[in-house]
């Protein structure tokens, strides 16, 4: 197996796009690991995989489905009750975005 290489600048690219601050020992480090992962998906690329692979029924040994029933997943009003102001039966938030 070829062990592919990223450069050190790939991977502060990749770091910066993370938001991460590496060392110059993580860097050399995630180049050997970062690599290994590309190395594998290579290899994973090479599979061949045949159409009739595919499932094409359930096992009988499968778990049943269960009906879907609509139940009530959380008491909204004691939800309701912990919040800091409410807005036409919602919560009320402080603006992200400014409107012109």
């Amino acid at each position: 197996m070829v062990l592919l290489m990223l450069s050190k600048e790939e991977v502060l690219k990749i770091a910066q796009l993370a938001r991460l601050e590496l060392s110059p020992e993580e860097v050399v480090f995630f180049q050997n690991r970062l690599g290994r992962v590309l190395d594998y998906m290579k290899e994973l690329n090479g599979v061949k995989l045949e159409a009739a692979a595919t499932v094409r029924h359930v096992p009988e040994d499968a778990e049943p489905f269960r009906e879907d029933v609509v139940e009530e997943a959380f008491d909204r009003e004691a939800i309701m009750r912990n919040a800091p102001a409410l807005d036409e039966g919602g919560f009320s938030l402080p603006a992200i975005l400014e409107s012109e």
